[in-house]
């Protein structure tokens, strides 16, 4: 299983049953009928029998495969289910996490932590070249997803072929990696010496907003004087979490821009009483799209230091908008638009970079039980001593 919510997306859109959609060259509706001719032709000389129903999803995808953006998709009913249960946290799976590069390769972001994929060797960057010795097509990621995802049966394999960069040499590397149930929990706290508060965010899931308000509410009673908010191979998640985060540690302040498919900007705000102490962020090549939205914006509003590496840069917005098509809840997973920074900082395609660059070779080695051989997060712990 794949934690397709990887990437800001706001809870839902209406409900409807129809599309209206106009020729943005001529401001005249889409000739739909065009495809009559060819349909005809199936229903009368066609040797075989014919699957509607299937034929009818591949239109339905082709339209939005169309657009060239591997993060507009169809959704079948069955798409919408599992994008429900990737939210809660729990799910069957090999645990990792894409997105699609510049070239249209399918990329890990970060694998899931603890997850089959991470104990297999999988790490960031890696690109994923065929699945059970099929080769995946460019912008194709509904497809890795779905060959990864299998019969979501526990114990059952998966082969995943990858392409990584090592000492400036490629090699193609296979992993045969068995799914398993994967329970995420978002949000991974401790208190350390000197009263450095470390709280790690894997994902921006329906629970991290109050886990994190826990977590840190937690670690002020307990004495914390600084925090090290530790975003690495966080991929992403809910625009509503982030906000809940951003209220706990601004106050009043702008979270960030949105600019819309029509131009319009519009400005998110924490409303929140912030935190007055210290804040220390760790980011790297796997910080995508919503971790990116919290590390610029505490940023952008000089509420905390960046150390690490430079994050993956995915700054657009995906809205999922279900369809209701006779008694089924199909949907649409579509971008609709760009954020940016408070300052206006570009996210999309740049990625930010953080104040001191730390690197780590070793990415399967971080986080606070790798303390000694997590040169990232120990610079951070010298920044608040």
């Amino acid at each position: 299983m794949i934690f397709v919510c990887s990437f800001i997306s706001y809870k839902a859109g209406k409900n409807s049953s129809t599309l209206s959609i106009q020729n943005s060259s001529s401001g005249g509706a889409l000739d739909y009928g065009s495809f009559q001719p060819f349909v005809d032709a199936i229903k009368d000389k066609y040797y075989f029998d014919i699957d509607y129903d299937k034929m009818n999803t591949e239109i339905k995808k082709a339209i939005f495969s169309s657009l060239g953006d591997p993060y507009t998709q169809y959704m079948t009913e069955k798409d919408m289910k599992e994008l429900k249960k990737t939210s809660t946290g729990k799910f069957i799976g090999i645990g990792v996490q894409v997105s699609v590069n510049d070239k249209g390769e399918v990329v890990v972001v970060a694998p899931i932590k603890g997850g089959p994929s991470q104990k297999a060797g999988i790490q960031s960057e890696d690109v994923i070249v065929k699945i059970n010795d099929e080769a995946l097509n460019k912008n194709d990621l509904e497809s890795a997803v779905k060959l990864m995802r299998g019969n979501e049966e526990i114990g059952s394999e998966v082969k995943v072929t990858i392409k990584r960069i090592v000492d400036s040499e490629e090699k193609i590397i296979d992993f045969t990696i068995k799914r398993e149930e994967i329970t995420t929990e978002s949000v991974i706290s401790k208190l350390l010496d000197n009263g450095i508060l470390y709280v790690q965010i894997t994902n921006f899931a329906e629970k991290t907003g109050v886990d994190f308000e826990k977590a840190i509410d937690e670690g002020l009673s307990k004495g914390a004087k600084s925090l090290i908010i530790d975003l690495r191979n966080n991929p992403g998640g809910l625009l509503t979490a982030v906000k809940q985060v951003a209220d706990k540690l601004l106050p009043e302040a702008t979270i960030m821009k949105i600019v819309d498919s029509k131009g319009k900007e519009t400005f998110e705000k924490a409303t929140g009483k912030g935190l007055n102490i210290p804040i220390v962020v760790l980011i790297n090549k796997g910080s995508a799209s919503a971790s990116e939205v919290l590390s610029v914006a505490l940023h952008d509003n000089k509420k905390a230091t960046l150390v690490g590496e430079k994050s993956f840069g995915k700054g657009i917005i995906q809205s999922i908008f279900p369809i209701n098509n006779g008694g089924k809840t199909e949907g649409i997973k579509m971008t609709v638009a760009e954020y940016f920074g408070p300052n206006g900082t570009k996210i999309h395609k740049v990625g930010l970079e953080p104040d001191y660059k730390i690197e780590q070779k070793n990415n399967s080695k971080i986080g606070i039980e790798h303390l000694n051989e997590d040169k990232q997060l120990q610079k951070a712990l010298d920044l608040l001593k």
